[in-house]
């Protein structure tokens, strides 16, 4: 009978050449989203199934000479530790024997956190707890941060209000109350509270951006570092205006009388109403460049701000003007 193969990297969620960092966090957050622990009776078999999975998974991968002879070998690798005479379980009983093996009896929650922090206790969820002992960093938040064009422009300090995790004003990030899990957090440790915060937007501020503001994210349960927040600059759609990297593009309307026989027409920046020159004989679609009036570049210069021409027709028309238009149609025909 041929020897089952079992993908580690796909019960993990993972390709084959995953970092260890990316092994690691794939574990974690599928350790505990899949807890026995967590689920009702009903779902238990099923979580504890997968559970086994994903541990025996990362037991493999987490272990570089284990994983070199994985990669290599495929089923079977761990053949050869086998003893001659051992019967074809053993492999099965070491993994019981072992803490977080197949064939753990999930006795209890603390002993889950054990497992999965390294024999530190209970952190609550989503902490980038490390495996080893000492003090851990909180977890590190990403979040969009919108901001207006006028805004991007400016640069300076904005300040904004976000929901972020904090650590369970009940349990303190244990996660349990007496023998059972903390009501307030249900045992995640944390919970999302309302939090004020100040950004300090550089020039130029470019959509996509990515912002760090150290020990701003999510709190450590013990004597380490909050984690950081990372906010991902969005610019947002403007009525006004269409961004294209650096450059705008805005429409300005133009009565027939100007385009034809040029003046001045008031054009909306970022930076104020200004007024601009329309040549003679201007015709509609014509993009007009005003230079420097448009979002900042690198080393301190700006982009440019096209006014696209749009000829206009007035809404009403007395007679004088109908009768002008009529001469103007003859006079072109």
């Amino acid at each position: 009978m041929g020897i089952e193969y079992k993908d580690y990297y796909a019960a993990l969620g993972l390709k084959k050449g995953a970092s260890a960092d990316e092994i690691k966090q794939a574990y974690r957050s599928l350790a505990k989203r899949h807890h026995p622990d967590l689920h009702l009776d009903k779902d238990k078999a099923r979580a504890t199934g997968r559970f086994q999975e994903i541990n025996e998974a990362y037991e493999v991968l987490s272990d570089p000479a284990k994983r070199a002879k994985y990669d290599q070998l495929g089923p079977g690798w761990d053949a050869p530790h086998q003893s001659a005479g051992a019967p074809s379980g053993a492999g099965e009983a070491r993994r019981r024997s072992r803490p977080g093996g197949r064939g753990e009896s999930f006795g209890g929650f603390s002993d889950f956190f054990e497992n999965l922090f390294g024999g530190a206790g209970a952190q609550g969820f989503g902490r980038e707890a490390g495996f080893a002992g000492g003090p851990r960093k909180g977890q590190d938040i990403e979040a969009e941060l919108p901001i207006s064009l006028e805004d991007s422009l400016a640069g300076g300090d904005k300040k904004l209000t976000m929901r972020v995790p904090a650590l369970c004003p009940v349990c303190r990030g244990s996660g349990r109350q007496g023998p059972g899990f903390c009501p307030v957090c249900a045992g995640v440790g944390e919970s999302a509270q309302e939090r004020s915060i100040t950004a300090h937007l550089p020039k130029p501020v470019r959509d996509g951006m990515r912002l760090r503001l150290r020990e701003q994210g999510g709190p450590s349960s013990g004597s380490g570092a909050a984690g950081d927040l990372f906010l991902r600059i969005r610019l947002l759609p403007h009525p006004g205006y269409k961004v294209s990297g650096s450059d705008l593009d805005t429409t300005v309307n133009v009565m027939p009388w100007e385009a034809a026989l040029g003046g001045e027409i008031p054009v909306p920046t970022l930076d104020g109403t200004i007024r601009i020159r329309i040549p003679a004989g201007t015709h509609a679609g014509r993009r007009l460049r005003i230079a420097g009036k448009g979002l900042g570049r690198d080393g301190g210069s700006r982009g440019d701000l096209y006014a696209v021409v749009r000829i206009d027709i007035p809404d009403r028309m007395d007679e004088r003007m109908e009768r002008l238009y009529r001469e103007l149609r003859e006079a072109g025909s």
